[in-house]
């Protein structure tokens, strides 16, 4: 029996921030400091539990407990647990929402200055957290659906063999992703990441 196919922005979520748990009533595990990702999981997979509000160190955090969960769900694309010290990237046909949940969950928008020939600038700079091989791959497809350069995955510190950083600065490689993650009619994003992506390029 064919596993059932899942919407790739959930998808995009479960692979970022959840992790199956074992316990006396084992169960599949979401938290965020943005409650809106686990209300689109609850809502898409029809889940029976409600989000929870803990305070934590850093403030308000969102929680979701998924019983009963399907792991093929997720193990039908490669799915491995968020700690294994290689990750890969899902065996997804389409990229696009898929992609775009990890952006909105596991990426930052800042501005950096630029030097050259004792001249400064300010330009845009897009930071995406992940395991290392992960992000190797995730460069791989941009290029490939974005038609941009693929970029080498930095390190995210000098102790860390498994997590790694990707960098785009180009002004035409971030309006290039823009469009490609955010084209009318989309069912999923959050709004105030894109909104601030737009202003940002």
């Amino acid at each position: 029996m064919q596993n059932a196919q899942i919407d790739l922005y959930v998808l995009g979520i479960l692979w970022s921030i959840g992790s199956p748990i074992e316990d006396r009533y084992p169960y599949f595990y979401l938290r965020h400091n943005d409650r809106y990702f686990l209300d689109i999981v609850r809502v898409a997979l029809n889940v029976s539990t409600n989000v929870f509000a803990v305070e934590a160190r850093t403030g308000i955090q969102y929680r979701l407990k998924i019983f009963n969960f399907d792991l093929s769900l997720l193990t039908q694309y490669g799915w491995q647990p968020r700690i294994s010290e290689q990750r890969n990237y899902p065996n997804v046909l389409e990229h696009r929402d898929f992609i775009r949940a990890y952006f909105e969950l596991h990426s930052a928008l800042d501005t950096v200055i630029f030097r050259k020939r004792n001249k400064e600038r300010t330009g845009t700079r897009l930071r995406i957290y992940g395991n290392r091989y992960f992000l190797d791959e995730l460069t791989r497809v941009l290029s490939s659906q974005v038609h941009i350069a693929p970029k080498r995955v930095q390190k995210a510190t000098k102790l860390s063999e498994s997590s790694g950083i990707l960098y785009y600065q180009s002004r035409q490689d971030l309006e290039k992703m823009l469009d490609y993650l955010y084209p009318s009619g989309i069912q999923y994003f959050h709004r105030e990441y894109y909104e601030h992506f737009k202003t940002m390029v």
